[in-house]
């Protein structure tokens, strides 16, 4: 994927441009939106389970995370009206960050109110990005657009850069595709490495 977009011009977007972009083009999108995440350790300020986390308070991010969310789950609901959907692909390396164990958890949530998510482990993508460079953190909207989010050093998203040729969407959906069907279900990988386990240390 990333040989396919250091191939193609895209176009910068901040990250209130990013947003808001890409749910427009979540209104009229024409098939599975396909997220990859790759980064092994994100900032998510504004998230209030993450905060929580990130200050070392664990039981409340769990609580926070585990709250109801009714406009996440009608987002879900829409998109499979729409014949769509939110299909995540996380890859993850062990053993697992202090981070990914608090965002496999609060995927579990997510799981619940309707996105589709699915795990592979870094060793599935060792030759492919031998190969071809890190897998990016991408947003594919169905054949419509593909989005390259960026991140600063800390991991704290800034943007995105923006790709509608129809020849860099299919190839990156085709690859995502191809990597989701190799991926293990969630719910396996979260009771198998996951389940009840806390971070070893305070993150910050």
């Amino acid at each position: 994927m990333r040989d396919l977009l250091r191939a193609a011009s895209g176009q910068r977007l901040s990250l209130p441009e990013y947003e808001a972009d890409f749910y427009a083009t979540v209104e009229s999108v024409d098939g599975p939106i396909l997220k990859t995440e790759r980064i092994q350790t994100f900032r998510e300020p504004g998230s209030p389970s993450w905060e929580a986390f990130a200050a070392g308070r664990w039981d409340e991010a769990l609580k926070i995370a585990a709250r109801p969310d009714p406009e996440l789950a009608q987002f879900f609901a829409d998109l499979h009206g729409r014949g769509s959907g939110l299909h995540r692909l996380r890859i993850v390396e062990l053993p697992l960050t202090p981070y990914l164990i608090w965002e496999l958890n609060f995927l579990r949530f997510r799981a619940e109110a309707g996105e589709h998510i699915r795990v592979l482990t870094a060793d599935g993508v060792s030759e492919l990005e031998r190969e071809h460079g890190i897998v990016p953190e991408l947003m594919v909207a169905g054949g419509k657009a593909v989005y390259d989010v960026r991140y600063d050093e800390s991991g704290t998203p800034v943007g995105a850069d923006k790709f509608v040729q129809p020849e860099i969407v299919e190839g990156c959906r085709s690859q995502v595709r191809t990597l989701l069907a190799r991926a293990e279900p969630f719910e396996s990988f979260f009771d198998r490495e996951v389940n009840g386990r806390r971070p070893p240390v305070a993150p910050l």
